[in-house]
């Protein structure tokens, strides 16, 4: 039984040591490459390693996950997170989310059982340091990647802009700024020669993190270093160190200093990274449209503040309270581009404040709670930075699986340092491996063992294998319809649609645009496109049962009934989404382009200089 044990620990962690390497993963065969891989692989190995955590807990008593603030923090975020779900405007989005974001309450509940593990398993600072340098491994791997791209060896993914194996650029930045506080985390821990190992390291991360031009993390990083000296300057107990952290801080706030002097020379503006942190300002357009998005979510959060709308139904916020000055940027916003409006808008007051109260646990261990965490004046500093960084950073983005894993990581490790104080809740007894022994005969554990391995084999496949399935049908319908394989594409999409997974709401989406798109081509035959165009109609009205108020899969709908000449049921459905949204132009030039086609020409006019 004993050996048994041990093989079951040894899988746990090797699961555990495989998460840093998640980063690494871009799909080409799925949906969404680089978000869809990532977070399938995550959700599997999370499965795995908990059932195998809960089996050791079964017969091991000292697996159980001990007390601390930020435990609790997390369960009540977690049990808050998941109110709003089912209290909010839709459930099945708030769990599912979709492809392109792929978070969900699915996703926090893998988190917090993520979270659960590593505390659990994880309880020497032996281990966390391999763990760490296996997550600095990751990041170099990405960092070189980043170094290619640069270099026009590989292809970058958004623009101009390094993104590596994350596809965006603002994410890219959040992982290298967390890792560089790591870095530098074990730099001050090392003696004499050996911490120079990490010194190339962090040059590396910082040369990623400058080439995203992510404005947020970069200012964050700033920040956060200024922070770091400061703390270091006010509680080590070392005059030289008091006066080297100093002199770091006055080094800082000089180059800060002299850039913003600098802002309009010639070497500012023919710098892309630097022109961008030059343009800063109130009326710069991606500023003003932050500012707009962020008075829409307060409007959001006063209707519904207690638990908010439900995760992931932002959309139906950003519908309802929607400013045509916004015609400029993107038609869809799923995001206040700012965490906390999200969390504001999504989970209400109470989402917003244990969120909060996550990074407020953290920071009373890594300060209050110091003689018991055992954090050097260097760590405690280096962490409060790291995570003042990341909620800088929070204000101007919105957070993806990789950000989230970070997060969870620090305050499982932190959690971890609180805990290792703490008596174990169950003591080992002396003749432990006796016990151990004993226990074989233990039916009712054996049993549970059994149950969990069902559970696990139940949750495995509904969680991912549909998903999976659609998502790599989703790719195949999508090159079928580029070769204008007519009827090879509708056989896909009708596959990507049976699977019943939560992508089929992108696969009905793309759907109608493919039926639009083929519908008026005289090379296709004509009973091949009615018979898609119907399907695609009958699939966007299921689409619009399932999503009542969501004003985008009415207006796909709207554009399906005016492409197939049905006119009056077009005006109908869009005279319904203007009740909901009566500010976006884009359903007045739609609804007047409806009765044009009936002839109606001055309702069609006035439809359309109402959308102007």
């Amino acid at each position: 039984m004993q050996k048994s044990l041990n093989i079951i620990k040894y899988l746990a962690f090797g699961g555990v040591f495989l998460t840093p390497f998640v980063v690494l993963i871009v799909s080409g065969s799925m949906f969404f490459p680089f978000i869809t891989g990532k977070n399938f692989a995550f959700r599997i190995l999370v499965e795995i390693i908990a059932a195998l955590w809960i089996v050791l807990m079964i017969f091991d008593a000292r697996y159980k996950p001990k007390k601390s603030f930020i435990a609790a923090m997390l369960a009540i975020f977690v049990i808050i997170l998941t109110l709003s779900s089912v209290f909010g405007e839709n459930f099945y989005r708030s769990f599912w989310s979709n492809y392109e974001r792929m978070e969900g309450l699915v996703t926090y509940l893998h988190l917090f059982a993520f979270f659960l593990v590593l505390v659990s398993v994880m309880k020497t600072e032996r281990i966390w340091k391999w763990f760490f340098h296996a997550s600095i491994g990751a990041s170099v791997i990405v960092g070189i990647y980043g170094v290619l791209q640069i270099a026009g060896k590989l292809a970058t993914h958004q623009g101009d802009r390094v993104d590596a194996t994350l596809g965006n650029a603002s994410y890219l930045a959040i992982y290298m700024a967390f890792h560089m506080f790591l870095t530098l985390m074990y730099f001050f821990r090392q003696k004499g020669g050996a911490r120079w190992f990490y010194a190339p390291i962090i040059a590396l991360q910082a040369f990623i993190l400058y080439s995203t031009a992510t404005r947020g993390a970069l200012l964050g990083m700033v920040g956060g270093l200024l922070l770091a000296s400061v703390l270091i300057a006010i509680f080590s107990q070392s005059k030289k160190i008091k006066i080297s952290a100093a002199g770091a801080l006055v080094l800082m706030i000089i180059l800060v200093s002299g850039f913003w002097f600098l802002r309009d020379s010639d070497f500012v503006k023919n710098s892309r990274v630097l022109h961008r942190f030059a343009g800063i300002s109130l009326t710069e357009t991606t500023t003003e449209s932050r500012l707009t998005i962020w008075k829409m979510s307060w409007d959001g959060f006063k209707e519904k503040p207690i638990l908010g709308w439900g995760l992931e139904n932002y959309n139906l916020v950003f519908n309802k309270y929607y400013e045509p000055i916004l015609w400029k940027q993107e038609p869809w916003f799923d995001r206040a581009h700012n965490v906390f409006f999200d969390r504001m808008t999504t989970g209400g007051a109470l989402g917003l404040l244990t969120y909060l109260g996550l990074f407020a646990a953290a920071i009373y261990y890594l300060w209050r709670k110091r003689s018991i965490t055992g954090f050097s004046v260097y760590d405690s500093a280096l962490l409060t930075a790291m995570f003042a960084a990341y909620f800088f950073h929070n204000i101007f983005v919105f957070d993806n699986l990789i950000s989230l894993v970070m997060f969870f990581i620090f305050l499982a490790y932190v959690h971890t340092r609180a805990a290792a104080s703490d008596k174990p809740a169950t003591p080992a007894p002396a003749d432990y491996k006796n016990v151990v022994l004993r226990q074989e005969n233990n039916y009712g554990k054996a049993t549970a063992a059994v149950v969990v391995a069902g559970v696990f084999i139940f949750v495995f496949y509904i969680v991912n294998i549909p998903g999976i399935l659609a998502a790599r049908g989703m790719i195949d319908a999508l090159q079928f319809s580029a070769k204008s394989d007519a009827q090879k594409s509708l056989e896909e999409f009708q596959k990507v649609i049976n699977y019943g997974s939560f992508g089929s709401m992108e696969a009905r989406e793309h759907l109608s645009n493919f039926a639009m798109n083929i519908y008026g081509q005289p090379n296709i035959d004509n009973n091949l496109k009615q018979a898609i165009a119907d399907f695609s109609i009958t699939e966007m009205e299921k689409q619009n049962k399932m999503f009542p108020d969501d004003i985008r899969e009415m207006l796909f709908l709207g554009l399906l009934y005016n492409k197939t000449g049905r006119f009056d049921d077009a005006i109908n459905v869009l005279e319904k989404a203007l009740k909901i949204s009566p500010k976006k132009q884009q359903l007045y030039f739609e609804l007047g382009t409806s009765y044009l086609n009936k002839k109606e020409y001055d309702k069609g006019a006035r439809g359309i200089e109402k959308g102007l």
